[in-house]
């Protein structure tokens, strides 16, 4: 699993002395990659007030709970309480409070990314009125408290902005959320804490509020404070949980809560903050119709029920007179810029649910949490961004020429595709960019077929476009030097909080598990599907999953479950997870991306011999390699694998020690390594 990085343990330097001013309750149910944000977050931003940290382990799984006991043996003021099973969001809440005897108490999500002097702040609100036992801070995810990411901004931008420009009013909100929430403790004492009739949570945060309210007390919002949330994080049934404890709600405070909540909207009191975040707007119909009738035609050809899509494409239509646009310039950007840091914007043409796309996202993320400003931009959106942990706002612009009129002033410019290397030489020749960089992810000239040589030239003339080029294997950097073109390796990042071995369904049948995209090139879709039907002829008993696209079922000719795309990076765990062996019959890998998710989720790996997994492959210690184009050679492998038990535990285990060389933290100091160098002048050609 990967190492996560330490702070230094003794923490007299950062932490006062004295008595506590806080203490954090931070809630845990598995979310691996969120928790770990979350305290290395919490670690590094709230050194200026005293503090200490809970945290309640609600039964996550065995690799979540190594890491959490590894935080609190590093750290002497973090504590673990582990529970033997899980009791709920809510009861882990009481249990959290009921640890510690500060003044205050500050509930954490563990999907909430913290910023410098956040707590600080916090408390200052707190400590500007005795009356004030409950107190929020701004975030881009909490119902009426929100304000979203400005275009081109990421939330260490938000934050820094309401610091120096806030009014700090500290108004009354009615009741607040709970994913970031400090409470006075003498105020608990009096009113009681969280009621535990509701559960995994929702509206417990309410309830409690509109008890302190009825008691006298305020619950109000630090309008100078921003943190980032997830949201949605941990639980898949939020719906029907909201709905169920809503009702609860409404029993007890329906009436006051609305009446208090109308009050709330016609003062409308977080409005001169939200006018901080303002951008000039323009009413553009055609435009919103173009792009909602390409998202929602984009649905169907994914497999989408139509009457799904049709009233999706109703409620858009219906929008049409209110289909305004946020208009960004590069001054616009400029004003939710912080000075003096490396600006570093990746150049899509489509933020779509495609692996090379979230890769990018994934560094861009990252690069943000080193203190670099971090920008996405593209022209089309084709996929669902709520659902995507995205730390600055995308900007989308509507053509090229918008692009380059209103680029962001940026230290580097990345293209991330052969399409978009010459938007990039175009605004480093107009000296929007100081540099350009060509992040290569993949041989783009074999997406087309060996007989298109014009567009696998028109390919090849893109590299001469920008000198520098990061590529993520030595296979692609040897390619890309026989066409002549120096580069620069940066081994791929996983976010091993994501990919990791989860705890295995019990009385589980053997299961293989295969990606099959029919449409796409070189993904070997029919040896993959013959090889599984020589696999489920000789095994019927063995299930087959395959994933990647819903229609390829139709051409799949034996019983099998179909997932779909999978959107959903931590679902794909799980899916590589709980299997025992994954094929990738591919002709052609770039990096082979997907058999190194399965290898850091367990599975026993049978992969082809071809491109990029030669970074990592190795035949008979963490996979058995093939030639491509020899199915049932793939079926006597898988099948032998099924049969040894021992031999697939060799392979998984030796899958897991490889995987801990390609971490997307390391990736993204790497990243950050070659950016610096290459600003000051010490990258060579």
């Amino acid at each position: 699993m990967e190492e996560f990085p330490r702070m230094p343990t003794d923490n007299s330097s950062s932490i006062k002395t004295g008595l506590l001013t806080c203490d954090l309750v931070l809630p845990v149910f598995n979310g691996l990659t969120y928790v770990k944000d979350c305290i290395e977050a919490l670690l590094a931003c709230t050194g200026d007030c005293s503090y200490r940290l809970y945290i309640i382990d609600d039964a996550s799984d065995r690799y979540t709970a190594t890491f959490l006991e590894q935080q609190a043996a590093t750290y002497s003021h973090i504590s673990v309480l582990r529970l033997p099973q899980n009791q709920g969001f809510v009861r882990a809440c009481n249990l959290g409070i009921a640890q510690g005897s500060a003044p205050y108490v500050v509930l954490v999500n563990s999907d909430v990314i913290v910023t410098p002097g956040w707590l600080s702040r916090l408390v200052r609100c707190a400590e500007s009125d005795p009356s004030i036992a409950a107190v929020n801070p701004l975030t881009n995810r909490a119902t009426h408290l929100d304000i979203p990411l400005a275009l081109g901004a990421n939330f260490y931008d938000m934050d820094a902005l309401l610091a120096q420009r806030s009014p700090r009013h500290y108004p009354d909100v009615v009741t607040g959320v709970g994913f970031c929430l400090l409470l006075r403790r003498a105020a608990l004492d009096q009113v009681g804490v969280f009621d535990e009739i509701y559960g995994q949570g929702y509206c417990e945060d309410s309830d409690l509020c509109m008890r302190l309210v009825a008691h006298g007390y305020r619950t109000v919002v630090a309008d100078d404070v921003y943190v980032y949330h997830k949201g949605s994080a941990s639980f898949l049934d939020r719906g029907t949980r909201y709905r169920h404890n809503r009702t609860i709600f409404d029993a007890r405070w329906a009436a006051e809560y609305q009446r208090q909540f109308r009050v709330f909207r016609q003062q409308n009191p977080l409005q001169p903050v939200r006018d901080l975040f303002q951008l000039p707007r323009r009413w553009e119909p055609l435009t919103f119709l173009r792009r909602e009738g390409g998202r929602q035609f984009r649905r169907l050809l994914k497999g989408e029920r139509l009457p799904v899509v049709a009233k999706d494409t109703v409620r858009a239509v219906l929008r049409v007179p209110t289909a305004t646009r946020a208009i960004v310039t590069p001054e616009t950007v400029a004003r939710f810029t912080r000075p003096g840091r490396l600006r570093v914007t990746y150049v899509l043409r489509s933020l779509a649910l495609a692996g090379g796309v979230l890769s990018v996202i994934q560094l861009v993320n990252e690069l943000i949490l080193l203190g670099v400003e971090a920008r996405l931009v593209a022209l089309r959106d084709d996929g669902d961004l709520a659902q995507w942990k995205l730390l600055t706002q995308p900007i989308l612009f509507t053509s090229k020429a918008d692009l380059h009129a209103n680029f962001p002033e940026s230290d580097i410019a990345v293209a991330t595709w052969w399409i978009t290397a010459p938007w990039v030489a175009d605004v480093v020749r107009t000296g929007r960019a100081k540099q350009g960089v060509y992040f290569l992810q993949d041989y783009e000239s074999w997406f087309f077929p060996e007989t298109d040589h014009r567009r696998h030239a028109w390919v090849k003339d893109t590299y001469n476009l920008l000198p520098w080029k990061i590529v993520k294997s030595e296979w692609l950097k040897r390619m890309l030097a026989q066409d002549g073109f120096p580069t620069y390796k940066i081994s791929l990042g996983m976010d091993l909080g994501v990919f990791y071995p989860r705890d295995r369904q019990t009385h589980r049948p053997l299961t293989v598990l295969a990606m099959t995209r029919p449409e796409t090139p070189r993904r070997g879709f029919p040896d993959t599907v013959a090889a599984l039907r020589m696999v489920k002829a000789a095994m019927p008993e063995v299930e087959i999953v395959v994933f990647g696209d819903a229609r390829a079922s139709s051409r799949i000719p034996f019983v099998h479950r179909n997932v779909g795309v999978v959107a959903d990076r931590n679902r794909l765990a799980e899916l590589y997870a709980q299997a025992d062996i994954f094929l990738d019959g591919s002709t052609f890998q770039g990096f082979g991306r997907p058999a190194l998710e399965a290898m850091a989720c367990g599975a026993a790996c049978v992969l082809t011999n071809v491109g990029g997994v030669s970074e990592y492959a190795r035949d008979g210690e963490n996979c058995l390699l093939l030639p491509p184009r020899q199915p049932d050679r793939f079926a006597d492998a898988i099948l032998m694998l099924l049969r040894n038990a021992d031999f697939r535990k060799t392979l998984s285990d030796g899958g897991l020690r490889t995987v801990q060389a390609y971490c997307h933290k390391r990736e993204a100091r790497d990243t950050l390594a070659y950016f610096t160098s290459l600003m000051e002048g010490r990258v060579q050609l």
